[in-house]
């Protein structure tokens, strides 16, 4: 038999006491004040929690007087309504900065118009990660470029190999593979005869689209010629798309290589 259920009702939580932990929190919210002294210690936490999140959001040290005006965010916001709401406030100025929202690059000062110029490691290490991770640089990245050694002999192609081997850079996998081989606009283009290919359907299409995308991420993960793409004896399949080629043997909805 088949049971419906018209309504359901959720009650509690009972007594909660202060806010639930969260990953998000937790990251947050590296130290935490006493409970018992207010005054210095709430501000040297703020300054921690502020500066380690400016340090990331603008992709380089912080400048004394760039923490001074997130610290001045972060006084009105407690001034209102305790410590949390003055870091809520400080986040507030961190995502209104310009040097979070936009990437900016400054030339040497010695440089004349039209002249090139050699990148400093933190703007490298930025426009690096972007490209690879459409995201900010992560810890390790950062740190070699605030010290100088991303240019060190071997120090770059190792972090280009490390960040490309690291999941994060499927988005520029899928990207780069979606404009490329035009496979965003494969759901649009591939419509093929049903009365050839009665079982083809839309889960078949998908499936085109994932199989590219792990062989091209195969090929540059693994540094192989770009030629293996046209000589490859091997693909991506799961259960849907070996039965759609004749490969026998794949069950289950997980891509494989086959």
């Amino acid at each position: 038999m088949l049971f419906r259920s018209q309504s359901f009702e959720v009650s509690g939580p009972y007594k909660p006491s202060g806010l639930s932990g969260t990953t998000s929190r937790d990251k947050i919210f590296v130290c935490h004040p006493s409970r018992g002294d207010a005054g210095a210690d709430e501000q040297l936490c703020a300054e921690r929690i502020l500066s380690e999140l400016a340090t990331r959001a603008y992709r380089r040290p912080l400048a004394e007087e760039e923490l001074q005006d997130l610290l001045a965010y972060y006084r009105d916001g407690a001034a209102v309504n305790g410590f949390e709401e003055g870091i809520r406030s400080g986040i507030t100025g961190i995502l209104a900065s310009p040097y979070f929202l936009y990437r900016i690059e400054t030339p040497p000062v010695n440089v004349a118009p039209g002249e090139t110029y050699a990148l400093d490691d933190l703007t490298l290490a930025s426009k690096l990660s972007f490209f690879l991770w459409n995201s900010i640089p992560d810890d390790q990245l950062l740190n070699l470029a605030t010290s100088g050694q991303l240019r060190a002999p071997g120090v770059l192609a190792a972090q280009v190999k490390r960040m490309i081997a690291d999941p994060k850079a499927d988005s520029m996998i899928n990207g780069f593979a979606g404009q490329w081989l035009g496979l965003r606009s494969l759901e649009a283009k591939v419509s093929p005869d049903l009365l050839m290919f009665p079982n083809f359907d839309d889960n078949v299409r998908k499936a085109f689209r994932k199989e590219t995308e792990l062989f091209f991420g195969d090929i540059l993960r693994n540094d192989k010629s770009v030629m293996e793409m046209l000589t490859a004896n091997y693909t991506y399949v799961n259960e849907r798309l070996a039965k759609h080629y004749g490969i026998k043997g794949v069950y289950g909805e997980r891509f494989r290589k086959a």
